[in-house]
């Protein structure tokens, strides 16, 4: 057994040789490359563990992207290669010789090394156009900032621009605004430090998918230039607005004189220092336009682009006081997002809610687009047929100049089941009648007396004796008239449940529609609790949640209407203090709604 083992540890060092005796690594990358174009360096592990891979520092070049890998597997007569390659895409900063240093892994548990990698910077070949439109050479002096009068260079080398297609575009018409960065220099990253407010326009940032660099003229010059800024606006008043001037930050690298010993020869390939620079755009002046006059339609609302329209219902056959969604949907290119509510000639028969409105805008595109969709609820008391007639929308387009109107489909909806029982309260009873409790004229008469100058015969002395007979006649009137009319108080406080109750909502939905959860669920709250102290002449301390279930079944109200009013108020008490979102305000709005609808229907 012993002989055994040693056979093995023999031969898995044998292997172990073999495989040391394969391992390489080492690395490949051109010997020279290009100011400004990109620069591929690769590193090879061949037999070996690439997991202990560690990089050079790639000094005087900035890392565009890596480390990227691949693998291959090879078996050539038997003779096994695995190999796995690692690259990085490296980006020049400066014209010269730049050294890629050593990159390092572990083989066997001994560090293994790559050669040095010399790559000498050029500039382009292509002929470079200075600022006076003559050309230079390919030799000429590189594109790093010189170290004297380094401001003026870069004034003169590295500027952002602010633009836009269009500088006297209608009210509400989309135009585009760009920010671009030109520059003949080379730097160490840039970036925007401020933005334009944009005042009096309503503004949609669109995402720069493509951001490489180009070569444009500009001036009769050629420039680098990158697209730092690109926005859709949308203008919101007539008249002259100005835009602000987009900030910038630049590093730029100012060389640094080469180091040379006794000898007179050089001890390092290149040196620099980096040095911030700011620098800003120009404004722009944007004249807006009224939209014309002639021929605007009665229902125009706002709406510029190039849009459609839909709408549609979830039920055409629905019982009394249950609820129908009824939504609109406005789509298309143009200012979607400052669209107002379209005006829609709903049936009177029908209660109509404030809508749930939902945005769907896209920032992709290069003109914004997108939808509006207005859900309103619907709700009938009594029974019939419903017709809600087409919805009407106009628009103006801006490619022809002119306004546009849109007709959508209309909707027939028939409401089964039987009307609710109406309860006409005393006090409306009463309105014909005389009032019974109406004071007549009261006389009083006293024997003349001879003095009549007298203070005892004056109306100040009979008012004295009359006056304390008076007040408790109209005392015990004031207690008879408050026992007559407190059922009619009782009334006038169930007929306001209903409305109170739907002012609340209608708030409630404003806040649903800003997202305002602890608002929402606090109108949702207090609509409810009202409702129930309102419509079963509960009072404020009674209202508890324990005893309004009890006046439910007194007043025989149905189980699952019980089961509603829980579920509403454990979702607001739970919103109201629990800092998590539960995100059901809308089925909580919906539930509430029809909740308060079927519950007129029950207590008469």
């Amino acid at each position: 057994m012993t002989h055994l083992k040693y056979i093995l540890f023999l031969l898995i060092s044998v292997s172990s040789i073999n495989v040391s005796a394969q391992a390489k690594f080492y690395a490949q990358g051109p010997s020279s490359g290009t100011l400004g174009k990109d620069y591929k360096v690769v590193f090879v592990i061949e037999n070996a563990d690439a997991s202990n891979f560690k990089a050079p520092s790639f000094d005087g070049f900035q890392v565009l992207s890596g480390p990227n890998q691949s693998s291959s597997y090879q078996n050539i007569n038997g003779k096994i290669t695995n190999s796995v390659s690692l690259y990085y895409y490296l980006r020049p900063l400066a014209e010269g010789v730049l050294l890629i240093g050593k990159a390092s892994v572990i083989i066997g548990g001994k560090p293994w090394y790559t050669d040095e990698i010399e790559v000498d910077i050029q500039v382009a070949k292509q002929a470079i156009v200075n600022q006076n439109g003559t050309q230079q050479n390919q030799n000429s002096p590189n594109h790093s900032v010189k170290p004297d009068d380094w401001k003026q260079q870069a004034k003169e080398n590295l500027f952002v621009r602010l633009y836009t297609d269009q500088s006297k575009p209608y009210v509400g018409e989309q135009i585009f605004v760009y920010a671009k960065l030109y520059q003949r220099i080379n730097t160490n990253g840039s970036q925007v430090t401020a933005y334009p407010e944009f005042k009096g326009f309503w503004k949609q940032e669109i995402e720069i998918t493509n951001n490489e660099a180009q070569i444009e003229e500009y001036g009769g010059v050629q420039y680098q230039t990158f697209l730092v800024g690109k926005y859709a606006l949308f203008p919101l008043k007539e008249g002259k607005h100005s835009i602000e001037s987009v900030k910038m930050t630049s590093i730029l690298l100012i060389p640094v004189p080469k180091e040379v010993n006794y000898w007179g020869m050089r001890l390092q390939t290149m040196k620099y220092e980096q040095v911030e620079y700011n620098y800003a755009s120009n404004s722009l002046l944007i004249d807006v336009q009224a939209l014309p006059l002639e021929n605007k339609p009665s229902d125009f609302i706002g709406a510029v682009g190039n849009f459609k329209i839909n709408t549609s219902i979830d039920s055409s056959e629905v019982k009394v006081g249950s609820p129908i969604h009824y939504k609109a949907t406005i789509s298309g290119v143009g200012n979607i997002m400052s669209i107002q509510e379209p005006t829609i000639d709903f049936p009177r028969q029908l209660e109509v809610y404030d809508p749930a409105t939902n945005e769907n805008i896209s920032k992709k595109s290069n003109w914004v687009n997108g939808s509006k969709t207005y859900d309103y609820i619907l709700v009938s008391q009594y029974p019939g047929r419903y017709h809600i007639p087409s919805l009407s929308f106009s628009y103006f387009d801006t490619k022809d100049d002119s306004y546009k109107t849109l007709k959508s489909g209309s909707f027939e909806i028939s409401v089964k089941g039987e009307a609710p029982v109406l309860v006409v309260d005393q006090v409306e009873a009463k309105k014909g009648d005389s009032n019974p409790y109406e004071l007549q004229d009261i006389y009083l008469s006293y024997e003349d007396l001879d003095d009549e100058g007298s203070f005892y015969t004056s109306w100040k002395y009979k008012f004295g004796l009359t006056s304390p007979f008076m007040l408790f006649f109209l005392f015990m009137i004031g207690l008879r008239m408050k026992e007559e009319f407190k059922p009619d108080l009782i009334a006038l406080r169930n007929k306001r449940a209903s409305q109170e109750a739907k002012r609340r909502l209608r708030k409630a939905k404003q806040f649903l529609d800003g997202q305002d959860q602890q608002a929402f669920y606090k109108e949702i709250f207090n609509a409810f609790n009202g409702y129930v102290g309102d419509k079963l002449n509960i009072e404020q301390a009674d209202l508890n949640r324990e005893f309004v279930l009890e006046k439910f079944k007194e007043k025989k109200i149905s189980v699952h209407l019980g089961e509603q009013f829980n579920q509403v108020l454990n979702s607001a008490e739970e919103a109201l203090y629990s800092p998590q979102s539960f995100g059901k305000m809308q089925e909580d709005y919906d539930t509430a709604i029809t909740w308060i609808v079927n519950i007129e229907n029950e207590i008469a």
